[in-house]
């Protein structure tokens, strides 16, 4: 599959290369192709192809967000016209400090990236674990973290499978605005890795009986 990775931070670049190695093909979009900082991510990932935002979204079957909130919106809209393309949504819409977040409850993060990618069928996905257990996260046992996932979209099945070979149990939590419970559920992760500095990783999982 073609994937587009918007945002090579430690959640981009720990997706991209999770699914490398699964055989897919990764574009990283990124400003500028020739800069210090994209030289230096061609040589980690020396088989993924590194364009503007634009033309890696275009040229994409799924895209995926994993940008900081506060340069979110700037990073959609120079992607171009995503009608009909499939966004996957790993952002929380953190304040600057950490502290919480900027938007919720009546509304989501996801809505709103759904709103600036007006016609792309957004999925919120991957924003409830730290960058580090995004691959093949193992805790001793054969229970799997649980990663939920909302959204509507010809592509859902697809987004569910990437998520599920990165070694998750996967829920599908239903449509997009189910994002407003999922975005304070990261804030969480987020609360107990840095406020209340939980040692070691960790994840959450969902048991039934």
């Amino acid at each position: 599959m073609e994937i587009a990775i918007i945002g090579a931070g430690n959640v981009g670049t720990a997706l991209g290369n999770a699914w490398i190695k699964r055989g897919h093909e990764i574009a990283f979009g990124v400003r500028d192709p020739e800069s210090a900082k994209a030289r230096s991510l061609a040589q980690q990932f020396p088989t993924a192809r590194l364009l503007l935002n634009g033309e890696a979204a275009q040229n994409a079957e799924i895209i995926v967000l994993a940008t900081p909130w506060q340069s979110t919106e700037e990073a959609v809209r120079t992607c171009g016209d995503l009608q009909g393309k499939t966004i996957i949504d790993c952002t929380n819409p953190l304040k600057s400090d950490f502290s919480g977040l900027e938007i919720g409850f009546s509304t989501s993060g996801g809505e709103f990236i759904s709103a600036w990618a007006d016609g792309a069928d957004v999925f919120k996905a991957m924003n409830q674990i730290g960058a580090r257990l995004m691959d093949t996260p193992s805790f001793g046992g054969t229970i799997k973290p649980v990663m939920f996932v909302c959204g509507e979209g010809v592509q859902k099945a697809s987004v569910i499978l990437l998520i599920d070979q990165l070694g998750f149990a996967v829920v599908d939590a239903g449509d997009l605005k189910t994002a407003r419970l999922l975005e304070p559920y990261g804030m969480l992760w987020i609360h107990l890795a840095l406020a209340q500095k939980m040692p070691g990783d960790f994840a959450f999982a969902l048991l039934a009986k």
